[in-house]
């Protein structure tokens, strides 16, 4: 499915002269797999729209490792904060499938967020959820062992009931700061436990409750 700028949260409910408008001054572009769309460290001068595909975002350590900070799937935006900020890309996001873009000149769109007040408001929750994630990310590498880490890794995402695993286990472990080993052995730990279930490219996760139970977060059908 492609979206369009209408189904990003920040733009929900704008009218379609507004819309429109966005649109018009926008570029759009398909890129195959491996496609960089961006690096860090370049300026951010448009709000980069991911349509339809799926990208992930990573920064290289220090000792040339690359991190993945996140998998990310369409409709969503990048780079927010840069884009505010007069600031440069914070991550290189490239394609993992192939994708459609939009890239919408920085100018007009803060101009809509200074003259909607709903799209900065809608702006400030999708850039607070982005900070919480990031905090419990952290705390996460900071006080919790592998196992409770890749726990609460399933929790959040198995709405559905299957997780999946779109880099792999590896990039599971990248995305917690762990090792594929590591995370291989809590996930074969799991599926003994009658957890999890692991096939190719997915967990199917079967015993949710217990997973919040190590995870120490709340079960997903409490969870507000």
């Amino acid at each position: 499915m492609t979206y369009t700028l209408a189904d990003l949260p920040m733009f929900a409910g704008l009218d379609d002269g507004r819309l429109r408008g966005l649109a018009a001054l926008s570029r759009r572009r398909r890129y195959p797999a491996g496609q960089v769309l961006c690096t860090e460290g370049d300026p951010a001068e448009h709000l980069i729209v991911l349509l339809d595909g799926r990208v992930k975002a990573g920064r290289v350590s220090a000792e040339g490792r690359e991190v993945v900070l996140a998998v990310e799937e369409a409709p969503v935006a990048f780079d927010k904060t840069a884009l505010l900020v007069d600031g440069p890309h914070r991550a290189t996001r490239t394609a993992m499938t192939a994708v459609e873009v939009a890239y919408v000149p920085r100018s007009p769109v803060l101009e809509l967020v200074a003259a909607e007040p709903s799209v900065a408001a809608r702006l400030l929750r999708t850039l607070a959820a982005t900070v919480r994630d990031l905090d419990e990310r952290l705390t996460d590498a900071a006080v919790r062992d592998v196992p409770s880490r890749v726990a609460g890794w399933l929790v959040r995402r198995c709405a559905g009931g299957r997780v999946p695993l779109h880099a792999g286990q590896a990039g599971l472990g990248a995305e917690i700061g762990a090792t594929r080993v590591s995370v291989n052995r809590a996930l074969r730990g799991f599926e003994r436990r009658g957890m999890i279930e692991i096939r190719t490219g997915e967990v199917v996760v079967l015993d949710p409750p217990a997973l919040s139970r190590l995870a120490a977060l709340p079960a997903p059908d409490q969870a507000s």
